[in-house]
């Protein structure tokens, strides 16, 4: 089952996310079999201010156990997570269905 998650950082935690992003990728690489897409949100200046991920896992809670463990997490950075069933309609310019 495909969950999107987005992930907004608490504000003025981009040294935090800096200083934590090679063990984040780390984790991310131990994980890349759950996820089908990954990347950070960014702000108007090019700073990480959160993440969007499409994950394949089979229920909610690993999904909340997988975002949990993420470094960023452990580090305090997400203000806010949401996590909801997805469903791809369109991919690389075709019809997915």
């Amino acid at each position: 089952m495909l969950f999107a998650v987005t992930i907004e950082d608490k504000p003025g935690m981009g040294a935090t996310r800096r200083a934590v992003r090679a063990a984040h990728i780390e984790w991310l690489e131990k994980h890349r079999e759950m996820l089908v897409l990954a990347g950070p949100i960014m702000d108007g200046e090019g700073n990480s201010i959160g993440s969007v991920r499409v994950i394949e896992a089979p229920d909610r809670a690993a999904v909340e156990a997988l975002t949990e463990g993420d470094p960023f997490a452990k580090a305090g950075c997400f203000g806010r997570v949401s996590i909801n069933p997805y469903r791809i309609v369109f991919k690389d310019g075709a019809k997915a269905e």
